[in-house]
Parts: C-alpha cells; sequence; structure tokens
C-alpha cells in the first residue's frame, strides 16, 4: 500500500509539473500572490453530503507563484456531528486546464486518527485528483473531473460537475451539476448527486471591501435531499 501511494504521488508530481509549451509561450504567469481568508457558514455541504456541521468556520491560506499554488484549507464545526477537516492542495495552471492534488484529512476529537497514517484500511486522508476545465469569459462554463485515488474510499470514486458562471447585478450565480460517474462515495451507484444554485455578492454598497456574502441552493436527486446553506466570506 505504502509502494500504492507512493507511485501515485509521484506520477501526479509529474503532470504538475508538464506544461504546455504553446500555453507557457503565449499566458503571462502568474505573479507572486498570497491569500487568505475564512469562510462562516451555516452548515458544511460537499458534492450533495451533510457533513453534519452546525456552523461551520472554513480558514484558508495560499500562495501562487508561476502557475503553481500550494494552499491549505480547514473546516471546523461549531456544533454538530461531524468531523473537522483540514486539507492540504497543490495546483498547476496550463491554460485553461488547473491540475490540482488534494490530501483531505478528516479527525474528530473524540475518536482521534493519526496524520501520518496513510494505510488504506485505517487512514481517513482522501487524495483526489482533479482536473478542472475553465472555458472563460467567451465560454461561461466550467467542468470539473474527480478521481478518490487513495485513502478511505476504496471504490475509487469519480465525480463529474459541470459549472455555468454568470454576472448577476453585480454580483455572480454558479449553476452547477454533479455526477458520480463510478465508486460509492457519493451514492450507492452511478446517479447525479449534487445540483444547485450559489449566488454570491460582495458588501460594497454597504462601503465594506473584502466581505461576500452567499447563499447556495442545493439539491441531491439520488437521495432527494434539499439543502439550503448562506454565509459570508472574508478576504484579502
Amino acid at each position: 500500500m505504502k509502494n500504492t501511494f507512493l507511485s501515485l504521488v509521484a506520477v501526479i508530481c509529474l503532470l504538475l509539473g508538464t506544461g504546455s509549451k504553446s500555453y507557457s509561450q503565449n499566458t503571462p504567469e502568474k505573479a507572486q500572490i498570497f491569500s487568505l481568508g475564512a469562510d462562516i457558514k451555516k452548515g458544511y455541504y460537499w458534492r450533495g453530503l451533510d457533513l453534519e456541521h452546525r456552523g461551520s468556520v472554513q480558514p484558508y491560506l495560499e500562495a501562487t507563484l508561476h502557475n503553481f499554488t500550494l494552499g491549505a484549507w480547514s473546516a471546523f464545526r461549531i456544533t454538530g456531528e461531524g468531523s473537522d477537516e483540514i486539507d492540504l492542495y497543490i495546483s498547476r495552471d496550463i491554460g485553461p486546464v488547473t491540475i490540482t492534488l488534494f490530501d483531505y484529512w478528516s479527525y474528530r476529537k473524540d475518536a482521534p486518527s493519526s496524520y501520518f497514517d496513510f494505510n488504506r484500511q485505517t487512514t481517513s486522508h482522501l487524495l483526489e485528483c482533479q482536473v478542472t476545465l475553465t472555458g472563460g469569459e467567451k465560454i461561461p462554463l466550467n467542468l470539473l473531473a474527480s478521481w478518490l485515488a487513495y485513502g478511505s474510499d476504496s471504490s475509487g470514486s469519480i465525480y463529474l460537475e459541470l459549472q455555468y458562471v454568470q454576472p448577476l447585478f453585480g454580483g455572480e450565480a454558479l449553476i452547477y451539476a454533479g455526477y458520480q460517474a463510478k465508486g460509492i462515495y457519493y451514492a450507492e451507484k452511478p446517479a447525479f448527486v449534487s445540483t444547485g444554485v450559489q449566488i454570491t455578492y460582495p458588501l460594497t454598497f454597504l462601503k465594506i471591501n473584502n466581505i461576500d456574502i452567499f447563499a447556495d441552493f442545493m439539491g441531491n436527486p439520488y437521495n432527494r435531499k434539499l439543502f439550503f446553506n448562506f454565509g459570508l466570506s472574508f478576504y484579502r
């Protein structure tokens, strides 16, 4: 298992380090950028799953240099039965394509797990390989493909999500639909597991900078559940 994990990491690192020559010649590389922020949300919902946070604080920190981004993201429950989460990720932009390797780690104070336990049978890590294709301003569509390649999902689930992004009265609307194509992590069989619309507005009309308000209306067609989430995003 350890050799499989190390081999997978090596393959992803090779992908992250391999760029398209034509894109690198025509697209300026990102300047060095540091960003941080935090979301305060009513709950924590992810790809049609209710992760049982009744109030969730989600800080993040990331650095971008030469089309590479290294970041950390967390979710801490205020109340609820869910687990807390600390995620690390590294990504590479290659023109309209972003390749990302995520390490999701969930833990509970009443049932602690070792961060350095990567045994497939006992680990609480999930290693995800993700590819996102962005259409840009002319084609306001994004396509996300995710593979849970190693860790606590032994079925190797594949998740696909189509996103439509549209400006809306000074804010932004994101309409999305997610489908589990393989595995059993999101559902017991291939199915649409996440559909919804998220609306985000900056609070500039109150003369407040770097704060957004958002609402997310979502449903899981597979288990016929509906969720409503809202909160504030603080960033700089």
